[in-house]
């Protein structure tokens, strides 16, 4: 927490009303908020430290206090400093799903995608949407993957690539929108008294449906049997009175699987470039090959010839 670790007890020791507590370092995750916990004489609690970013932090309150209206199973707030860099919130414990050893996967499924029509449900005129422009902007880093790789591309293969961002990104924009939590994946899932959880939801937006059921049901560390997926996708259909067929759907959360992964590792490079989060490096090829999965599937076989180069 470099200077703030003396700011921050004080603040806690104001808000709690005590000075005995432990403060514990959580796991550092892709953005510029550093999690805490803390263990008091009576409780628990999380503490979220935003040293740089106080509107990340607004917003963070904003799509709580939405999605808690929404009865979406999201951390209570218990307190927060006046600039915003401390935010005291409810503790679901440790157990994410990309950590979790035995879990009934239909299960998760169902509960995830329950949590997910709720999150459609929040009124659409209070949230912004994406634009195409928001859409290409995402993976303007991706093309630092070549020379990552040390693979760089000739200008046609960059036109290539640089034709499927914009392809991709039409393709995503012809979707129909609804709210989204924009990183809806198995980090961002804990299991709290045998229920789901959501965090990290300051994201919160108006998006292309494909997104949060692409971060779902195509993780970079882990998949879903196909028939799990068609089963889910079709009840999925049915519970929100959604005008697609399964293969129409999935077809959506595959071209969002390209572009989240593409802008994904281009957002990793950016952070190794600065010497952060080295340890996604182990990721990098795990989202290439998503981005080749879904290619595949889409039938762009120029494209996902160059990718398979850096692999």
């Amino acid at each position: 927490m470099k200077d703030k670790t003396s700011e921050a007890i004080e603040w806690l020791s104001k808000t709690l009303g005590q000075d005995s507590f432990n403060l514990i370092k959580l796991r550092q995750e892709a953005s510029s908020r550093s999690y805490f916990r803390v263990s008091a004489e009576d409780a628990s609690y999380i503490l979220s430290v935003n040293e740089k970013n106080s509107e990340q932090a607004a917003k963070f309150l904003y799509s709580s206090k939405i999605l808690k209206n929404h009865s979406v199973s999201v951390p209570d707030i218990y307190a927060f400093s006046e600039n915003l860099e401390f935010i005291l919130q409810e503790d679901f414990g440790d157990m994410t799903l990309d950590t979790a050893n035995s879990i009934d996967e239909s299960n998760l499924i169902n509960q995830a995608l329950s949590e997910l029509s709720k999150i459609y449900a929040v009124d659409q005129s209070v949230l912004k949407s994406f634009t195409e422009e928001d859409l290409l902007n995402q993976t303007n880093n991706f093309f630092k993957i070549f020379s990552y790789k040390k693979n760089e591309l000739n200008a046609e293969d960059k036109a290539k690539i640089d034709s499927l961002r914009k392809d991709l990104v039409n393709k995503l924009m012809q979707q129909p929108f609804f709210p989204a939590h924009n990183d809806f994946e198995r980090r961002n899932f804990l299991i709290c008294d045998g229920s789901l959880c959501i965090i990290d939801h300051q994201d919160l937006n108006i998006a292309p449906i494909g997104i949060d059921l692409a971060s779902l049901l195509f993780d970079h560390d882990f998949s879903f049997d196909d028939k799990l997926i068609d089963a889910a996708l079709s009840k999925h259909i049915g519970m929100n009175a959604l005008n697609f067929t399964s293969e129409e759907l999935k077809h959506s959360i595959l071209v969002a699987l390209a572009h989240r992964s593409m802008r994904i590792i281009g957002t990793f490079i950016c952070y190794f470039e600065d010497g952060h989060l080295l340890n996604r490096k182990k990721d990098i090829d795990k989202f290439l090959n998503r981005i080749v999965y879904s290619l595949d599937e889409l039938n762009y076989s120029q494209q996902s010839k160059l990718i398979k180069r850096l692999l």
